[in-house]
């Protein structure tokens, strides 16, 4: 019987990614994605026999029915309508939990989508979302896994709107230009993640158990602009957000409480940092899975698109 993998919620960066190696499998596993608007799944992924869109919402813990699933992958979900992240995070994860408890058979493995810096109770911003996560659903099922992947390299997809201004122009809130932090690939996160479902049953060394997905390299400010200057073929210029105006900053794209979370995060993965301090140990650890996808690549990608 091929194992049947159920993803929630679908719609997520990450779940897309995981869902496409999944289906690319030669294991053909049968793969439920959840959406609150099953209508949304792409037509590459409904159109593949082995592919069911499912209408549920995490945060309705009765649309969650995981009963025959072996597999289930979480993405805890952020919040833009105003309510507390810290508070509706923990309230999906109990939804996912009594899902997973009330599932008949219940699924043998469960994936949790992390981030790094999230073993750290505060001073992480909107990462508290995955630190509550994790907490509550660590042994939440035999088998828990919780991956922790740097910063997406599509995230800095914005690049290549703001470059569109005469002269071409970019902000980022990396300082001092020099200062690398861990970004990692989409494409990298949905291979290792895919993997680690296709392996259940297998036996893990703990439970919870914690691993880290990195890029080839860490990247800095410095390496952003080499990257879309060697894809666009632009002389670009660099505008680095002082710590003091990162705020400021993100307040200009999500409401304020928001903003100061994303501040608070971004802080500590700055030089002298609470998640900085992490950072030479991923290289080290026995649990970090390194991607082979350089930001250089990635930006080809998406200026292509």
């Amino acid at each position: 019987m091929p194992l049947q993998i159920t993803v929630v919620p679908a719609s997520t960066q990450v779940g897309t990614a995981v869902i496409r190696v999944l289906l690319a499998s030669e294991t053909a596993p049968v793969v439920r994605g959840y959406y609150r608007d099953p209508a949304k799944a792409p037509a590459d992924f409904t159109s593949h026999p082995n592919f069911e869109a499912v209408k549920a919402d995490v945060s309705d813990g009765t649309t969650l029915d995981f009963s025959g699933s072996d597999a289930v992958f979480y993405v805890p979900p952020p919040t833009y309508d105003g309510r507390e992240n810290g508070e509706v995070a923990r309230q999906n994860a109990v939804n996912v939990k009594a899902a997973l408890e009330a599932a008949k058979p219940s699924p043998r493995r469960l994936l949790v989508l992390s981030a790094m810096g999230a073993k750290h109770s505060s001073g992480i911003g909107i990462l508290k979302i995955n630190h509550i996560s994790d907490d509550v659903l660590k042994e939440s099922a035999p088998e828990v896994l919780i991956a922790r992947p740097g910063y997406f390299q599509e995230g800095l997809a914005h690049v290549f709107e703001e470059i569109k201004a005469d002269p071409p122009a970019f902000h980022s809130v990396y300082s001092p230009a020099d200062h690398q932090v861990p970004m990692v690939s989409l494409t990298d996160i949905g291979n290792v993640c895919a993997q680690k479902l296709l392996e259940t049953g297998q036996q893990l060394p703990a439970r919870p158990y914690v691993f880290y997905i990195t890029g080839p390299r860490n990247y800095s400010s410095l390496d952003v602009k080499a990257a879309a200057e060697e894809v666009t073929g632009k002389k670009i210029d660099l505008i680095t957000i002082a710590k003091d105006d990162l705020v400021a900053f993100f307040s200009e794209q999500v409401p304020a409480p928001m903003a100061a979370e994303l501040a608070e995060m971004t802080v500590a993965t700055l030089p002298g940092g609470l998640i900085t301090k992490d950072f030479h140990h991923y290289d080290n650890d026995g649990n970090t899975y390194k991607g082979s996808i350089e930001l250089v690549d990635t930006f080809r990608r998406l200026y292509k698109a």
